[in-house]
């Protein structure tokens, strides 16, 4: 789980109300800076903080101010059918592009079944559970993909030609969890690693190549070098068919054409593609029957046989669940380095970043 070990604890209403004022103070709308603020604060709270505040907040802000992302939303629909559409985001927030795409796919799944959105032209859109969740109480499945910079070598390789490519996809259940497979393409993102250089913390085994393509575990070569992807060849294969169906489809950026990285490039839009699906179960099989289904299914991976020395099986999304409801109790851990940046940005911006005594 990409989660930050260790950090001060901050409420998350505290977090949440600094964090929506931070955007306003940059050109973001109410509406939009509500919306860019829940997805990054659900992030934290699910432990998913290298797509929270704590590693996306700072360089958002930076890339609004010198104008690389525009922070006024401006949408057109380039292209409509009864169970598509694709949207130019036209450089706007993207989360504000993506919460405006998965509610037309969610729209469309009622009426056709099954619908599609994709996006050009748009922007980082945090964590890739949060859109397909959305579908959740709609009582349908849906699923969230993107592309991004290039830090995946093919095959055989060490250029990097593919970005960390995540997807996710939220089914529900009825009485137990619904089940959310949130996941990059590389056995960690990229946020991981660079939480990790940000705290001078070594590297799992396995997680990165150095720039000659050799293993490493040292954070800050990795950020110079290459990503793992999962699985191997196997990975390699995924991330290159998100990046086909999000960048190439789309029209958008795909592989080596990014122009780099959301810290480092602060001069050219970065041109993301993504896309978003909606399954409306009443399509296929009766709401409850689906979900008495799920709850019998989920029951019995739970209670099979356990390996020697495991004590319980997980669920994709069950460690997230239980973790918002820690730290909604217990805060989000901000760690020091990353505290002191929000000191310095609530110092820039006119807004004292909260403290805790």
């Amino acid at each position: 789980m990409p989660g930050v070990d260790d950090g001060i604890r901050f409420p998350a209403p505290q977090l949440r109300a600094w964090t929506e004022q931070v955007f306003q103070r940059v050109g973001v709308s109410k509406d939009d800076a509500v919306l860019l603020t829940d997805s990054l604060i659900e992030a934290n709270l699910r432990g998913v903080d290298t797509h929270g505040i704590t590693r996306m907040l700072c360089t958002y802000v930076k890339r609004m101010q010198v104008g690389v992302v525009n922070p006024k939303t401006q949408l057109t629909v380039l292209r409509e059918y009864p169970s598509t559409a694709l949207v130019d985001g036209k450089n706007s927030i993207g989360q504000v592009v993506s919460n405006v795409a998965m509610r037309m796919a969610l729209d469309k799944a009622k009426k056709t079944g099954v619908a599609f959105v994709a996006t050009t032209h748009s922007n980082h859109f945090g964590a890739a559970a949060y859109w397909a969740m959305m579908a959740l109480e709609h009582g349908m499945i849906g699923f969230s993909a993107t592309n991004a910079p290039a830090v995946v070598a093919p095959t055989g390789g060490r250029t990097p030609m593919l970005g960390t490519n995540p997807f996710a996809v939220a089914i529900p259940a009825g009485r137990e969890q619904p089940v959310v497979l949130d996941l990059a393409t590389t056995v960690v993102a990229r946020g991981r690693i660079l939480l990790c250089a940000k705290q001078n913390k070594a590297l799992e085994p396995g997680w990165a190549f150095d720039e000659l393509g050799r293993p490493t575990v040292d954070p800050h070569a990795a950020v110079r070098g290459l990503l793992a992807p999962i699985g191997g060849y196997k990975g390699y294969g995924i991330a290159l068919a998100i990046d086909l169906l999000c960048g190439v489809m789309t029209g958008s950026h795909y592989g080596t054409h990014f122009p780099g990285f959301l810290a480092d490039n602060m001069t050219d839009p970065t041109d993301v593609g993504s896309l978003f699906a909606a399954i409306n179960v009443q399509s296929f099989v009766d709401l409850p029957e689906f979900k008495a289904s799920m709850d019998k299914a989920i029951g019995e991976i739970k209670t099979s046989t356990k390996a020697e020395g495991v004590k319980r099986i997980y669920i994709p999304g069950e460690i997230e669940f239980e973790t918002k409801v820690e730290r909604l109790k217990n805060g989000i851990p901000i760690p020091d380095a990353v505290v002191k940046d929000f000191v310095a940005l609530g110092k820039e911006l006119g807004l004292s970043f909260p403290m805790t005594s």
